[in-house]
């Protein structure tokens, strides 16, 4: 028995499919049947149209083989050996084997994957993102801003990162924003990508809320009341309080010049001495610090069986407040079911996953703020896997805030 494949190379992309054919042949002298069976590392990439097959003497057959390379960072670019291992019946140890290369070409799939991508600042505030490489080839990286508004400006830790496949690393942008008076409340919304020459760039959206400060128009007001103010301070000091203190002075002079006189009259003779001092203490001026509370961020995520339900539950500290700002929830690879997250047992968000395609943002405009004790629960039922190379769902919420100290 003979067999061999009709094709010695062949390139396929990651995910794709293609059929090549395998030739069996019976060089014996009496009628044999063939157990036929995929074989390698590769195995689990094979599909065969048959799985028995019986030749008479000197006769020979084709069989159908489909071979489908999953599109995973595990499946790595370049030559690989896909096997058919041909096993006869009646004499299992003459087994052939029929080999040929299958060249996977490789192909790109680099994200940024936001840990809060809202943050409320003044001016200054720090944001810490995943670049994730699903691809199956080393990703070098290069962090970009990408802000045509030119109102956000900052730097990268680590500027550069290099991804092996299926791996991620963090990185932290220090953003701060351009601009130091702002009559109302502004978004300033950006862009981070992470590019390579040849490849193409993977993007994320950030966005930095600004709370509003002194106007222009107060300001130039509180200016002119200081100004007012201190005309009169100057008009205090350089001519009524001189005026007001020689007065005084010349009836102090009369006065002791007439009780003078009067001594004089009775024969005494008294000299009168005057001192005056002053001391005036200015208080220091007191800043108050406007920022109340830290910047926060939790991460609950589950990864529920098909059909299954998982959850996982974060706790207020004793001693603390939480302000809750932004909600922001991820099915990064399309399962089906339903998550919410609920605060001490009721639900306040309820997303159907089979809407949401990678990540939603949930902006919340007035914070919600929790007490020490009380418990924040995502909950995930998962209906539908959408990567069967996972094997479960996987979600998460990010939940960004502020956390306070009442006794501080």
């Amino acid at each position: 028995m003979q067999a061999w494949f009709s094709n010695d190379e062949v390139e396929l992309d990651a995910g794709s499919s293609t059929t090549l054919t395998l030739s069996i042949q019976n060089v014996g002298q009496s009628t044999a049947s063939y157990t036929i069976v995929p074989s390698g590392l590769t195995a689990n990439w094979v599909t065969l149209d048959r799985g028995n097959l019986t030749l008479f003497a000197g006769s020979s057959d084709v069989i159908e083989v489909e071979v489908t390379p999953p599109r995973l960072p595990t499946t790595s670019a370049g030559p690989s050996v896909i096997g058919v291992r041909v096993i006869p019946t009646e004499d299992p140890d003459s087994t052939a084997n029929a080999e040929t290369t299958l060249d996977i070409l490789p192909f790109d799939d680099r994200r940024i994957a936001a840990l809060h991508p809202v943050a409320r600042a003044r001016r200054r505030t720090n944001f810490e993102f995943m670049v994730e490489n699903h691809g199956n080839g080393l990703a070098s990286c290069r962090l970009r801003l990408v802000d045509p508004s030119g109102r956000v400006d900052g730097s990268f830790d680590p500027p550069a990162v290099g991804v092996a496949p299926g791996g991620s690393s963090l990185v932290r942008f220090r953003a701060k924003a351009n601009g130091l008076f702002r009559r109302h409340r502004r978004t300033l919304d950006f862009e981070i990508e992470a590019e390579q020459a040849g490849h193409d760039p993977a993007a994320e959206s950030f966005a930095l809320i600004q709370p509003p400060t002194i106007s222009a128009g107060a300001l130039a007001k509180v200016i002119g009341v200081l100004a007012v103010l201190g005309g009169l301070v100057g008009a205090w000091f350089g001519a009524i309080k001189p005026a007001i203190d020689d007065a005084a002075a010349d009836a102090v002079n009369e006065e002791v010049a007439r009780f003078q006189q009067a001594l004089d009259d009775l024969g005494a003779d008294i000299d009168l001495a005057t001192e005056a001092a002053d001391d005036t203490d200015e208080p220091e001026p007191v800043t108050l610090d406007s920022e109340a509370g830290t910047p926060a961020f939790q991460r609950l995520s589950a990864s529920p069986g098909l059909a299954g339900t998982g959850s996982d539950t974060f706790s207020i500290g004793d001693g603390q407040q939480f302000d809750l700002t932004d909600v922001r929830i991820e099915n990064n690879n399309d399962d089906s079911g339903r998550a919410s997250l609920a605060i001490n047992g009721d639900e306040i968000y309820v997303w159907s996953l089979d809407n949401i395609r990678g990540s939603l943002f949930e902006p919340r405009i007035t914070p919600l703020r929790l007490e020490a004790g009380d418990n924040i629960t995502f909950t995930v039922r998962c209906d539908n896997v959408g990567s069967p190379a996972v094997g479960t769902c996987e979600s998460a919420v990010n939940l960004s805030g502020r956390t306070l100290d009442p006794n501080g």
